[in-house]
């Protein structure tokens, strides 16, 4: 089964997955040196991470350290849990704001079994075979294409995303200060026309830029 948006573009480059590796091994010889914990670390100030997004994180950080580290529907929607209100509704009724020029989200009564289709696909043979950045890529992507959620569907993804790059020990995937939002904006528009590699490797950034930031502020 294959992923319906997204897949055929993705191609990997040597260069970012050489520099991710090369960054991931000075980082997990610091952090085995007591240097930290590996989550990855977000400057208040630019991301003004509150206690909802910690919950979440911590969600997706437990998944992928359990015995059967996977991610579902259900899970899913205990990430968009922890991070809305709890009066608040859950799964979308109807169409939800469009992202990106050429967003076309499905209609609501499809969402179960779409989504249920894609966490298919992210337990495929050949989904395994990509790179955790690239995984993560598709998924946050495909999650945002659905937006299942009355609410907080781009959060949701991220953090969803997120258990795909600390399943294979990188740091949580997070956004920083607004010249980078503006990248991953345009990134995001990309993607959204079949473009997928520019979001892959501001992912790649994004990962590295947090396991450097993660020292600085221990050392």
């Amino acid at each position: 089964m294959e992923l319906p948006v997204f897949n055929d573009s993705l191609k990997s480059s040597g260069e970012w997955t050489a520099r991710l590796a090369r960054e991931r091994e000075l980082h997990q010889a610091w952090l085995e040196s007591g240097g930290g914990t590996g989550e990855g670390v977000v400057d208040p100030a630019l991301a003004q991470e509150t206690a909802l997004l910690a919950r979440a994180h911590a969600l997706v950080t437990d998944w992928a350290a359990g015995p059967e580290p996977r991610l579902d529907r259900e899970r899913l929607a205990e990430i968009n849990q922890a991070l809305r209100a709890a009066d608040a509704p859950l799964f979308r009724a109807g169409p939800p704001p469009l992202l990106a020029a050429l967003h076309d989200p499905a209609p609501a009564p499809m969402l179960p079994r779409l989504l249920d289709l894609a966490f298919d696909w992210f337990e495929t043979g050949s989904f395994a075979e990509l790179h955790p950045v690239e995984q993560a890529t598709l998924v946050y992507l495909r999650l945002l294409d659905l937006s299942p959620f009355a609410d907080q569907n781009e959060a949701t993804a991220l953090v969803a995303a997120s258990f795909y790059t600390r399943r294979s020990g990188y740091p949580l995937l997070v956004l920083g200060g607004e010249e980078e939002r503006s990248g991953h904006r345009q990134a995001l528009e990309a993607a959204f026309g079949m473009l997928t590699q520019p979001l892959v490797e501001f992912f790649a950034a994004r990962l590295i830029r947090s396991m450097q930031e993660e020292r600085e502020r221990k050392w």
